[in-house]
């Protein structure tokens, strides 16, 4: 089955290339978790230790929310994108990390935010918001979080239908659009239109991709969602973990399905015996580029 095989390849890809994804990310994460670390310890002490009363104290100061939300957030988002443009570029460029950190490719990671934002908006506006609706006329709350369940497992079967829905619809956009992202990270970047056209080949394998995605996102609410230790620390290691896992195998799935658009967009091929492979990728996704560049003329 196609939908298999690019999974398969996507998983191969990180566990292939397994101390380079924890050289690129490891190092970004031990950063991020510092810094965040620095400015909201006591207030995230008081969360894993269940101390409500010290949560709220936190935020009502002058510059909770700012100190411990919203700075450790844009923390949070330019780390994890900084890890997202690296892995890409490793995979598609051969591009390694040379010192402890990744190379921080700014302007490739404001373009993949602007573009990711811009996605995420109009996919919400066709997929989440009508699904939204929907729910609240038949009783299910309506409110769809996409892969997140907990809310709508409080409000039954009908949210959780929903929300399986929303979450099949906007990962079939996403992944459909997918290309449009990853050209941005390697710097050669192309028309959303170009993107969502390069993937049809695979339109029906990426539907399969975003059911099985909606329903490993609702397996883990079920389970991880009620794994503890009892132990804050653990539990915070075993989340890390948890997550770390999920995210790469999230962006070696988008890097997998851009390679192999550049492959059959530009009729080139990847074979691994062959030593002059990269080279031909690397030819795949200039022509490819190129199209690109000559459907925006």
């Amino acid at each position: 089955m196609q939908a298999m095989d690019i999974a398969n390849d996507a998983l191969d890809s990180v566990l292939g290339e397994l101390k380079i994804a924890l050289k690129i990310s490891i190092p970004v994460l031990v950063l991020s978790l510092g810094l965040i670390g620095l400015l909201s310890y006591d207030f995230w002490l008081n969360v894993f230790s269940g101390n409500g009363f010290g949560m709220r104290a936190i935020l009502n100061d002058q510059y909770g929310t700012i100190r411990v939300i919203i700075v450790p957030l844009f923390i949070v988002i330019i780390g994890m994108y900084w890890v997202t443009v690296a892995w890409h570029r490793f995979v598609i460029l051969g591009e390694q990390p040379s010192g402890v950190l990744p190379k921080l490719n700014l302007g490739c990671i404001w373009a993949y935010l602007w573009r990711l934002i811009i996605l995420s908006f109009v996919i919400g506006l066709v997929v989440a918001l009508p699904l939204a609706i929907l729910s609240s006329m038949f009783g299910g709350g309506g409110k769809i979080n996409i892969a997140d369940y907990s809310q709508a497992l409080q409000n039954g079967p009908v949210a959780v239908i929903f929300n399986i829905l929303g979450t099949i619809g906007f990962s079939y956009g996403f992944m459909r659009y997918s290309p449009f992202l990853v050209a941005a990270a390697v710097g050669q970047p192309i028309r959303a239109a170009t993107g969502r056209e390069s993937t049809y080949w695979a339109r029906e394998s990426v539907f399969l991709l975003a059911i099985g995605y909606a329903v490993m996102s609702l397996v883990y609410t079920l389970v991880g969602g009620g794994m503890s230790t009892g132990l804050w620390q653990a539990d915070l290691l075993m989340l890390l973990a948890m997550q770390w896992v999920a995210f790469m195998f999230t962006i070696s799935l988008l890097t997998t399905l851009y390679q192999k658009s550049v492959e059959q967009n530009a009729g080139t091929s990847l074979v691994k015996s062959d030593e002059n492979s990269k080279e031909k990728i690397a030819n795949g996704i200039r022509c490819f580029i190129q199209d690109g560049k000559n459907d925006s003329a």
